[in-house]
């Protein structure tokens, strides 16, 4: 099946190399999808993860004349509604994500999701990481 401009979703803390739009269902045991290069305007974002002291979100895209604009969501509950608590821009470029830290908003407990969406012009490869602080 072709996708574009859906969301991918990884395992948590997993590591995402998306290489082709061609996605087979069975994920791989990492929970990794792999394909060839995704298109501009293409989303790809983590499972939720649990993390009560926070995340880090890395990752890259391949060619440095594409953007990319990273963001990180939290959540209270696992599937709960969730809002953006970081969004950074790359590129054209910086293309790359330095480790960023993300502490949750208050004590608790919380559910954290990274995202990229690739910003163009070209096609290009994205890996993206989320992990507990």
């Amino acid at each position: 099946m072709i996708l574009r401009n859906r969301r991918l979703a990884l395992a948590t803390g997993g590591v995402l190399a998306a290489t082709s739009l061609a996605i087979s269902g069975a994920a791989s045991p990492a929970g990794a999808e792999a394909a060839n290069t995704v298109p501009p305007g293409t989303t790809i974002c983590t499972s939720q993860l649990r993390a009560d002291a926070g995340v880090v979100l890395s990752g890259s895209v391949t060619r440095n004349t594409s953007g990319a604009l990273w963001t990180v969501r939290v959540a209270g509950s696992a599937g709960g509604a969730e809002s953006e608590v970081l969004r950074t821009p790359t590129g054209p470029v910086t293309y790359q994500l330095a480790a960023t830290s993300v502490v949750p908003p208050v004590a608790g407990t919380w559910f954290f999701r990274g995202c990229v969406r690739t910003t163009g012009p070209l096609r290009t490869t994205v890996q993206l990481q989320l992990s507990p602080a």
